[in-house]
């Protein structure tokens, strides 16, 4: 299939970017699913800036978008998204595109939910400066997997939060961003580390931010 936006993705603004469209496809079709049991996969990485919550984009934009997956894309950011604006702009979306869910999607006061127009893709964040304790996103973890196929979380780095880990057991497995001039080894093998004490499961690594070309998906670890 060509990567060449169509008339949907020029309306709602989901087209991947940086990963080709058929890599992601190749990865998510070996991913079991099944109807009322979403898999649910979380990015993570050791630090900001290295592209976790744009691959978490470009792997929710073709699974949503193009292969019409029930996916939910959460954004465990606790700091970022205070409006529907804030939520387009981190995930290059049209705010336009951004509709109410409907009611029979479990929420909470402290959720910010929004489906995509002319898709199958939802987005999930907290409220601006809504710190929760991991407990109430396992809870919403358990709620929403009935409704999706497929839930991408979108992890904030070990060095900023220590959530993605302690929820790393409550997920069916773990993909690690690494930035290939950037990330540290020994950060690397730290988090990967934790997220095995926390007896987590991690499938492999995309390493991003390469000089030559972006990204290539998907290494094995441990590193």
């Amino acid at each position: 299939m060509s990567d060449i936006p169509t008339a949907a993705d020029k309306t709602n603004g989901l087209h991947a970017y940086l990963v080709s469209a058929n890599e992601i496809k190749r990865l998510l079709y070996m991913v079991p699913r099944k109807k009322n049991h979403a898999t649910i996969l979380q990015f993570i990485a050791t630090q900001a800036g290295i592209g976790t919550s744009s691959i978490a984009r470009e792997f929710a934009t073709v699974a949503g978008g193009e292969m019409g997956i029930p996916t939910l894309l959460i954004s465990l950011d606790e700091s970022a998204i205070a409006t529907d604006d804030d939520l387009a702009r981190k995930y290059q979306l049209s705010p336009s595109a951004l509709l109410p869910p409907g009611a029979e999607l479990p929420s909470a006061d402290w959720v910010r939910l929004r489906m995509v127009r002319d898709s199958t893709l939802t987005f999930a964040a907290a409220i601006a400066d809504q710190q929760k304790h991991p407990a109430d996103w396992i809870e919403l973890l358990q709620a929403w997997r009935p409704y999706f196929e497929l839930i991408l979380i979108d992890a904030p780095p070990l060095r900023k939060s220590y959530l993605g880990v302690a929820l790393s057991s409550h997920v069916d497995a773990s993909i690690i961003i690494i930035g290939a001039e950037e990330t540290n080894k020994s950060d690397a093998k730290d988090l990967i580390h934790r997220i095995q004490e926390s007896r987590g499961n991690i499938i492999g690594a995309i390493l991003n931010k390469r000089r030559s070309h972006i990204p290539d998906i998907l290494y094995n670890l441990p590193i």
